[in-house]
């Protein structure tokens, strides 16, 4: 009979990191997709309130996932320290790396603009927050496919 080994505290904090980063990034992709999804949809005039209410809660969601994102993605890589791959894997890694950049930018400008509609006393502007939402969920979309290609060659 083959005795029974316990995995090491290191490979199970390595793979609690891994899967918080999966579920983080799971609510990130998922909710972006789905707010924008809703906002396809054309509101009717007492509709405006529960669209900005669904971003609104969606925004609260995407940045503690992004928070949780930043910690275990720095987490993960230091699991590779001191030798992290070089080649296509490099390359791949700091396109993913730019691409955070630009998502992360281009959500504070959605945050901005969502609580000026929040704030404002008029028209919810529908469109730009659907083109705003549909941005994020392609900029979160591709980085979804360059952490696939990351992982998996």
């Amino acid at each position: 009979m083959v005795p029974l080994s316990l995995p090491s505290p290191l490979a199970v904090t390595t793979l609690g990191v891994r899967w918080l980063h999966v579920l983080a990034a799971t609510v990130a992709v998922g909710g972006g997709v789905m707010t924008w999804l809703r906002l396809r949809v054309e509101p009717s005039d007492d509709d405006g309130d529960d669209v900005v209410c669904l971003a609104r809660a969606y925004e609260w969601l995407f940045w503690a996932a992004v928070g949780t994102l930043v910690m275990t993605g720095v987490g993960n890589l230091g699991s590779f320290a001191p030798t992290l791959p070089g080649g296509t894997w490099r390359t791949t890694l700091d396109l993913k790396l730019a691409l955070v950049v630009v998502v992360l930018v281009g959500s504070v400008v959605r945050t901005r603009l969502l609580v000026r509609a929040d704030r404002s006393t008029g028209e919810v502007p529908v469109r730009l927050l659907r083109r705003a939402y549909g941005v994020t969920a392609l900029g979160l979309v591709a980085l979804l496919t360059l952490a696939e290609v990351l992982a998996h060659g």
